[in-house]
């Protein structure tokens, strides 16, 4: 069965262009351990700056 031309032609564009993200995605870090979240505080600090 042979597709038409124009699913043929989806489909090499859907192909080139994850092909095309695999060459341009950034690295991914490696995790290292925990990470904080930015700008937290515990709630120890918290309670004692704004009271209870």
């Amino acid at each position: 069965m042979k597709p038409r031309k124009s699913t043929a032609i989806l489909g090499a564009a859907w192909v080139a262009t994850f092909v095309l993200y695999l060459f341009v995605k950034p690295d991914q870090p490696a995790a290292t351990g925990v990470t904080q979240v930015v700008n937290t505080v515990p709630a120890l600090v918290n309670a004692e700056q704004f009271g209870p």
